[in-house]
């Protein structure tokens, strides 16, 4: 087996590797610091510009050069976003650096795509143990929180809900990966995925996430889809078992049970009261004041910056929103209504497009005949990590951070790399 080519990384292996523990500490980096996933974006970013610099152009034949078209359409798709906070600051006359930096992380996708075409994927693969180390930071935060306080987690990092989504999607992943065998100690890796995997949902447990519940059957649906394309009896009577088994798990945890009675009360409570200042009143109120912005402002939306706060204030003037709202929340619980009501049409086709342009180029390779398992688990991986950034955005804002989406784009380019079938076969050579 020959995985070289001119002038590669696998002949400079201080390069790849350096790309792959930087690829690979970025969860730990998100899940454990304020400004380290940033940090350690930027340092990719570097060591990507590194890799294309110095490794030469696969030649034709190779996986870079033939799913170029596939992989420019998404960046296509991905780049709307950007495309749409610019043409709504222009419009407004304002100027946020931050969504604009976001939107361009977001694109940067294509970049790091490209950096770890190049690294070898025997390499490359490594940095999947970089979800394992984030979520044994996230497990020992939670834990060390939880007996300090005897109540809910206040992560520092992220508010407790953007912190648990962010905890099972990680072990949601360590779970579907239990098939790819990355070392050569297969017992003792699969042993350690699984621990893991069972520890991050205990984690998650203990952060209280309601909103996160609603991934798991998405979660169990992908599972099923890497099995294979059809879909018996047997795999359908196995998502049930799997899925049953998560309700008990779910239903078995009293400070869970205790959340989910009392946003059902809280919820009956709106019904009367609709300026009540409770968990899920507050988020009604978001949602009916994004709709409002965007009705009023339906192409530009109402601009970035503060002006979604000054709408609030506005909004609370007129009673339809309470005081502490406008106050408060500079956001809407929700992606797709802010980036709708702030930058109109092209901000909520950004974001749509955010999800189903690398989710699918997941989902079609799910679809290939590959004797390579661990591929189609790769690609199962990442569209988990679309489906999953899309369902917890109905109820949290997951692209509130630029870390969340240097995250994104870092390990989407990721599983895009290592699910890529062309770089399989020349792989294989």
């Amino acid at each position: 087996m020959n995985n070289a080519l001119p002038r590669n990384a696998g002949a400079n292996p201080v390069l790849a590797w350096a790309f792959t523990v930087v690829l690979g500490l970025s969860p730990v980096l998100l899940m454990s610091t304020l400004d380290g996933g940033s940090a350690g974006y930027y340092g990719l970013v570097l060591l990507s510009f590194i890799v294309l610099a110095w490794v030469r152009r696969p030649a034709t034949g190779t996986a870079w050069c033939d799913n170029r078209r596939e992989y420019l359409w998404m960046g296509l798709g991905v780049a709307v976003m950007l495309i749409g906070v610019l043409t709504s600051l222009a419009v407004h006359g304002i100027w946020k650096g931050s969504e604009v930096e976001k939107a361009v992380r977001l694109l940067t996708v294509l970049l790091i795509l490209a950096a770890a075409l190049r690294i070898p994927r025997r390499v490359l693969v490594h940095a999947a143990f970089g979800l394992l180390v984030g979520i044994w930071y996230a497990v020992i935060n939670v834990a060390w929180l939880v007996l300090s306080t005897g109540t809910r987690p206040a992560t520092r990092q992220f508010n407790a809900v953007t912190y648990g989504d962010l905890t099972l999607l990680f072990s949601a992943m360590a779970f579907l990966l239990l098939g790819v065998r990355i070392t050569r100690f297969h017992r003792t890796e699969f042993a350690l995925k699984l621990v893991t995997g069972i520890a991050g949902v205990a984690a998650f447990l203990a952060t209280q996430t309601r909103g996160g519940l609603l991934a798991i059957p998405f979660f169990l649906f992908v599972a099923l889809l890497v099995q294979g394309r059809r879909l018996n009896r047997f795999k359908a009577l196995a998502a049930l078992l799997l899925l049953g088994a998560a309700a008990a798990i779910v239903a078995s945890d009293g400070s869970m049970r205790e959340r989910i009675h009392l946003g059902v009360s809280e919820f009956d409570q709106c019904q009367v009261t609709h300026l009540s200042d409770t968990s899920v009143c507050i988020r009604l109120q978001l949602w009916s004041a994004a709709g409002h912005m965007i009705r009023s402002e339906p192409v530009f939306g109402v601009g970035g910056g503060d002006r979604f706060r000054e709408e609030l204030a506005q909004l609370a003037d007129a009673k339809q929103v309470t005081p502490t709202v406008a106050r408060d929340f500079g956001e809407t619980h929700n992606d797709l209504l802010y980036f709708l009501a702030t930058y109109g049409v092209l901000g909520g086709l950004g974001l749509v497009l955010l999800y189903i342009a690398p989710g699918w180029l997941f989902a079609r390779r799910l679809r290939l005949d590959m004797t390579d398992r661990s591929t189609r688990l790769f690609a199962g991986a990442g569209l988990m990590i679309c489906v999953g950034f899309m369902v917890f955005g109905l109820t949290e804002m997951m692209f509130r951070d630029m870390r969340t989406a240097s995250f994104y784009a870092t390990w989407i380019a990721f599983f895009l790399a290592l699910s890529d079938p062309l770089r399989l076969r020349t792989d294989a050579r």
